[in-house]
């Protein structure tokens, strides 16, 4: 198997100590299409009729994941949600690197609600659970297949520093290729900014999900 060589500065970049509280939402939930204007009228046709329809709308009648904060901005919200959709449905990379990629931006920043749910697509996508706790931690998932551990290196690279180091970048191209690197590039930024609108709206998981940063029950 190829090695991944180890990331220059894994400390950098962290995020902040674990928050002591589970996140408050900021902002209302947008859940009464006939009070929309046409721009969000588009939006939300364009995510609950997409390949993430399934999941689209939450139980309590919001559109999930960022898409409900977006909503505010439509015209991005609608991209965002086309970006979205294209990075995770339609390219090389397949459910499995999808879900390594997702699953180590999410544990980076903390991002409860993407980690939720992406760690049961890991799951089905047959992840083992000691790895998906490892990424939790922020540390190597000792993925036994060359490109699980070349994209979770690449992703866990990029959250951490920034960049990518010259003997990594070489490591990498020789496993996935030119196209699938760059895909795996493209979703680790998707994520991060998903992951930012989640963190700063303070978007909840849903009743009864737990997260590795939880605070500890009382």
């Amino acid at each position: 198997m190829s090695q991944m060589p180890p990331d220059p500065d894994p400390d950098r970049g962290s995020p902040a100590a674990k928050p002591p509280r589970l996140p408050t939402p900021r902002l209302a939930a947008l859940r009464d299409p006939a009070a929309f204007d046409p721009a969000q009228h588009a939006m939300w046709e364009s995510v609950v009729s997409g390949p993430r329809a399934a999941t689209a709308v939450r139980p309590e009648g919001q559109l999930s994941g960022p898409f409900d904060v977006l909503l505010r901005s439509p015209q991005i919200g609608t991209a965002v949600s086309d970006l979205g959709a294209l990075l995770r449905f339609s390219t090389s990379l397949g459910p499995r690197l999808t879900e390594v990629v997702t699953l180590t931006v999410a544990s980076h920043w903390h991002a409860r609600l993407a980690w939720s749910g992406h760690a049961k697509g890991a799951r089905a996508q047959g992840i083992p659970e000691s790895a998906i706790e490892r990424v939790a931690r922020g540390e190597d998932p000792a993925f036994k297949s060359p490109s699980d551990h070349a994209a979770w290196s690449v992703a866990h690279a990029l959250v951490t520093t920034g960049h990518v180091s010259d003997d990594l970048y070489a490591a990498a191209i020789s496993v996935l290729g030119e196209r699938t690197l760059v895909e795996v590039v493209a979703l680790t930024g998707y994520y991060c900014l998903t992951s930012f609108l989640l963190n700063t709206f303070e978007v909840p998981v849903s009743h009864g999900v737990t997260t590795p940063w939880d605070p500890p029950a009382e």
